[in-house]
């Protein structure tokens, strides 16, 4: 499953909407680890067109913007405290890793974000596929 994490029920309601208008199937699940910030995660099927993810993937980032402005809004915009990395596991399922916002954002003070996506993935495959060999060696040996 592919996850959509949300923090203002009205934004997950647009998402929702605009996945039930084009007939897309999802599942919700409220996020107890969220602590005092309300959220919700809607995931939908690992399956979906890259075409489909695209465009969920830019109604999302407008739903981030509107978020933001609401937070401007409110106030309330340190009360967010969690980030999150998607990686793609060996078996194909997709995780979201939660990473502190303070961590990445000093990440990326240094890394673009493809960099960081791309040590991210290194870590998990390094997880999934424990090296126990020497660290130090030749590559170039045959």
């Amino acid at each position: 499953m592919l996850d959509y994490i949300f923090f203002d029920l009205s934004l997950s309601g647009k998402f929702k909407d605009h996945l039930t208008k084009v007939g897309i199937e999802f599942e919700c699940e409220d996020d107890k680890g969220f602590g005092s910030v309300q959220g919700e995660i809607i995931s939908i099927a690992d399956e979906t067109s890259d075409e489909i993810l695209e465009e969920l993937q830019d109604l999302y980032d407008d739903l981030q913007d509107e978020l933001e402005v609401l937070l401007e809004q409110s106030g309330d915009a340190l009360m967010i405290n969690a980030a999150g990395m998607e990686v793609k596991l060996k078996d194909g399922r997709l995780c979201t890793l939660r990473v502190s916002p303070d961590v990445v954002t000093k990440i990326l003070t240094v890394l673009e974000f493809d960099e960081l996506q791309a040590f991210i993935d290194n870590i998990a495959r390094s997880v999934e596929e424990p090296d126990n060999g020497h660290f130090c060696h030749n590559v170039n040996k045959d």
